[in-house]
């Protein structure tokens, strides 16, 4: 009895060995399951089919700019080594991210008139009928029209700038010419005092 105890209790340290090892993988699977689950999420990879263009861009709006980096490097790299394989559709899902990318304001690329470039492209009448569905077919309409407001209140800053700018310099002119005038009507005023006092 003594003995069978023994041998239970000795093999009792192997069995709790195995079994911790079997865990740890276990968990190190699932952890890594985990991980990779969150980075197809944030990194949303072009082959799915079943977009949310909506969603997408709020996604991005989330991400920390270190993971919005790799997701503008994954768009930028995508195109040159797959375009020729993807089907029509999955080279406009490309085109629509890339254009959410521009438009983004806390992107690093951020552009208003590349992300306009990009979406004219695109029929959106077109791409009612291919690929988007209602919602994300209003989401590119609305998202058409902010375009347009943010450049055209960029052209009315730049031309604002270049009127400030262009009075600006009139007004360091005008400075400068009034400089000289005053100079001259003190050399005026020393010369009319030097035959005042001559004069007499």
């Amino acid at each position: 009895m003594h003995d069978t105890y023994q041998l239970s209790c000795q093999c009792r340290p192997a069995k709790l060995v195995l079994y911790l090892q079997l865990m740890v993988a276990t968990l190190l699977i699932v952890l890594s399951g985990c991980q990779s689950t969150r980075d197809s999420r944030f990194t949303d990879n072009i082959e799915n089919s079943d977009i949310n263009y909506g969603q997408y861009y709020l996604l991005l709006s989330q991400l920390s700019e270190k993971q919005l980096m790799d997701e503008i490097h994954h768009l930028k790299t995508l195109p040159l080594d797959k375009t020729k394989k993807l089907a029509n559709n999955l080279t406009i899902e490309w085109q629509l991210k890339s254009v959410l990318v521009y438009s983004l304001p806390k992107s690093p690329i951020h552009n208003p008139f590349t992300a306009k470039s990009k979406l004219n492209q695109l029929s959106l009448a077109a791409l009612d009928a291919v690929i988007l569905i209602p919602a994300d077919f209003a989401f590119f309409g609305m998202l058409k029209e902010q375009l347009n407001q943010q450049i055209l209140l960029i052209n009315r800053l730049t031309l604002a700038k270049k009127s400030h700018d262009k009075i600006k310099q009139t007004y360091l002119q005008q400075q400068i010419e009034f400089q000289h005038l005053q100079q001259q009507m003190m050399q005026l005023k020393k010369l009319e005092a030097n035959i005042n006092e001559h004069g007499r």
